[in-house]
């Protein structure tokens, strides 16, 4: 692999002795860390620093959307701004990599004019072996220029370790089925696999027996479901053996048109509200217009962390806070399957660049966090970094 460069540019922080004398205020204790939903408004790079002994490898996931290389955020000359960037990515990104469980992954929102130097800086930082895929989501009428318009914006995702990350599954209605072989008083269906061949079947697996056809056929294998699951299958006619009435087809599952199903994910995402709406969402929610710009949708965040299939109690960490995005996105979601997943909240006090009721970019996110933490019956910390 070439390895890739640029000029470093240093930070404050990465002075070990100015961390050393920084403090949570409160004292944050290893239990409120593991186990509560926490915002901090402070600088993410210290703060990842002072927060690494407590959370190495204890984070599930990590969703951030960091500042993109307009121009606008480095103080430094256009050619000079994106060794800055990769400066300030690279010293985070790094420390993100320690945080993340060994079965974690992160999602990182990025523009089009760096989205190929930050997957540069990942394959470097995470492996190229532990890319998984950019999920691009459609957000509306799209940025246009003289020669096209990008519908999309993009979302890297890589693994701590993708020999060790879960497979990712998203739930798809089914409504394509034109027809139905049987006459089933349900309706049309399709039909699916529901076990392996007799040569790919692991006779030592638990899933590893023998079902009868309606005609007596018998067929040993590996199934794809639990003996009571298979049982209960057989019993509401759910397992088409073929044509009477020889019924000597691979045992095959009808999916009907009403049903949903387990499916690997599309790396386009398109079932999810457009930057218009999660500005309208925020507006209303904040009652005043335009005061943080471009968030993120609740419903794009809640569909990566379900996507991953980690578990309910999930650990999910969000560096670059913003509006706080990520805190309604865990706490919907956790309304919805009743879930215990937490969250760890960091942002920056840097002011908004809009006059309204809040002085900075953290007080308004605290501010959204305590509505839906009232909405939703959390709870959520906040911490300073003096």
């Amino acid at each position: 692999m070439i390895r890739f460069t640029w000029d470093d540019t240093p930070e404050q922080y990465d002075d070990a002795s100015l961390v050393e004398q920084l403090y949570f205020k409160p004292e944050l204790t290893q239990e409120l860390v593991l186990k509560s939903n926490l915002f901090i408004a402070a600088d993410n790079y210290p703060v990842l620093q002072k927060l690494a002994p407590q959370l190495k490898e204890k984070i599930d996931i990590i969703y951030i959307d960091p500042p993109y290389n307009t121009g606008n955020s480095f103080a430094y000359k256009d050619s000079f701004a994106r060794d800055e960037w990769l400066s300030f990515m690279a010293r985070r990104l790094r420390l993100a990599r320690e945080l993340l469980a060994q079965t974690g992954c992160i999602f990182i929102a990025i523009d089009q004019s760096e989205l190929h130097y930050l997957k540069l800086l990942c394959d470097q930082l995470f492996g190229e072996n532990n890319y998984v895929n950019d999920f691009m989501w459609l957000h509306g009428k799209g940025k246009k220029d003289t020669w096209s318009r990008t519908l999309q914006q993009h979302t890297l995702c890589y693994a701590k370790d993708k020999r060790r990350l879960a497979a990712f599954t998203e739930t798809a209605g089914t409504a394509w089925a034109k027809t139905n072989a049987d006459n089933d008083p349900r309706g049309n269906w399709f039909s699916g696999s529901i076990s392996f061949s007799e040569k790919r079947s692991n006779p030592k697996h638990k899933n590893y027996f023998t079902i009868k056809s309606p005609s007596g056929v018998e067929w040993t294998r590996q199934w794809q479901r639990t003996r009571q699951e298979m049982d209960a299958l057989l019993a509401d006619n759910r397992i088409y053996f073929g044509p009477a009435p020889d019924y000597k087809g691979v045992p095959r599952i009808k999916i009907f048109n009403e049903d949903t199903q387990e499916i690997i994910p599309r790396n386009i995402i398109d079932c999810v509200d457009s930057t218009r709406h999660a500005q309208a969402h925020l507006d209303e929610l904040l009652g005043h217009k335009g005061l943080f710009e471009n968030p993120k949708p609740v419903e794009l965040i809640s569909h990566l962390i379900e996507i991953t299939g980690m578990s309910k109690d999930a650990l999910i960490m969000d560096f670059f806070a913003g509006s706080g995005t990520t805190f309604e996105a865990v706490c919907q979601l956790n309304k919805k399957d009743g879930g215990t997943r937490h969250t760890i909240l960091i942002q920056k006090t840097e002011p908004l660049q809009k006059p309204g009721p809040f002085q900075t970019i953290a007080d308004l996110c605290w501010t959204r966090i305590q509505k839906n933490a009232a909405r939703y019956n959390q709870t959520c910390t906040r911490f300073t970094m003096p």
